[in-house]
């Protein structure tokens, strides 16, 4: 569904529309199935949270204001309806081996343009950070970044979307390259400003391996160029990222 179609519908939805509350609902199904289906392996009580899931979509979808994608929302809804199904089944001492996943959550994974995104968020930028992701990269890396930054693996990603894993690598590492290099160019001091860029790009050249220290290029693309090449940028901003990281 393209983006200008989604929002339609939500506005719609949200006004109280029921046919457009019905294609929502009707988009958001398989998403929901793709999640549960590695989470739950009782298939009735599967199909039982998926109608779960999807009452407390059409519940709360007309009070509630998103600030993120439409897909993010809809499986933060659906993981905590999984973790209240297991607190329901062990409450009733009913949990068995076989009722457990077929594999363990995955834990969220603190990289180093999460660890950016989240002292950014503390101090009070979070509506520009999402203004940003939405000024520079595409709804589909946009909705990958979303779900990656709340922990989600590639590959629940991956089945979330209908994508293949690898395609989910890539637009995420499009996307944190995009977001970066806008940093870096125009709003440097969300970075901790020019002197930690520069910092970092010396500690890179110390401490990273040889395939990852910087070329002249790469390095006159993060300092005060004022139109560099993006290409070049970016790549860039991938190597320092770990070295913005606040101490």
């Amino acid at each position: 569904m393209q983006q200008d179609d989604l929002n339609r519908l939500l506005h719609q939805a949200q006004a109280g529309n029921e046919y457009a509350m019905d294609a929502l609902l009707a988009y958001a199904l398989p998403l929901i199935e793709r999640y549960l289906r590695g989470r739950i392996r009782s298939v009735p009580d599967r199909e039982d949270v998926a109608q779960e899931i999807l009452l407390r979509v059409a519940r709360a979808l007309p009070h509630t204001t998103l600030t993120a994608p439409f897909e993010h929302w809809v499986m933060r809804i659906a993981s905590n309806c999984v973790r209240t199904y297991y607190q329901r089944a062990a409450a009733r001492h009913e949990l068995s081996l076989d009722d457990l996943p077929q594999r363990e959550s995955e834990l969220q994974r603190e990289d180093s343009f999460t660890s950016l995104i989240e002292r950014i968020a503390q101090e009070q930028c979070a509506d520009l950070m999402k203004d940003i992701i939405r000024r520079v990269c595409s709804d589909t890396e946009r909705r990958v970044l979303w779900l990656c930054a709340q922990g989600e693996s590639s590959e629940a990603v991956a089945q979330m979307l209908d994508m293949n894993a690898n395609t989910v690598r890539s637009h995420l590492m499009r996307a944190r390259a995009k977001v970066l290099a806008y940093l870096v160019q125009h709003q440097p001091h969300l970075l901790g400003g020019r002197e930690r860029i520069a910092a970092a790009v010396q500690r890179a050249q110390q401490e990273a391996s040889p395939a990852e220290q910087l070329t002249e290029a790469e390095v006159q693309a993060l300092v005060a160029v004022p139109a560099p090449n993006q290409a070049i940028l970016r790549k860039a901003c991938l190597k320092i990222a770990r070295f913005l990281t606040m101490e």
